[in-house]
């Protein structure tokens, strides 16, 4: 067995520990994303999590007459994907509400 010198250790120890570490994911729809995307069953469970929906990146709310566009949704394509049933009128948000 031969010896390395403390400092080459600590550096093999430190590209180890980068390789080995998995990076911290960020909460909400990226946990979800990473985790498979979590289906609810209809928009008011979804809204409990997701109090103004979920819509695809991108996606601008459609809206009719004098209403303003929901903006605040959390943008997941695979949150979005994964309750698309949920958007009834196809603009890629699914479930939004002010």
């Amino acid at each position: 067995m031969t010896t390395v010198p403390a400092r080459a250790g600590a550096l093999a120890a430190a590209v180890l520990l980068c390789i080995a570490a998995p990076a911290a994911a960020p909460a909400d729809a990226a946990a979800d994303a990473a985790a498979g995307a979590r289906h609810f069953a209809n928009c008011t469970a979804l809204n409990k999590v997701y109090k103004h929906g979920v819509g695809q990146n991108g996606a601008h709310d459609h809206v009719s007459g004098h209403s303003r566009p929901v903006t605040t949704f959390t943008r997941s394509n695979a949150l979005y994907a994964a309750n698309k049933k949920s958007d009834r009128d196809h603009d890629k948000i699914a479930c939004e509400k002010r």
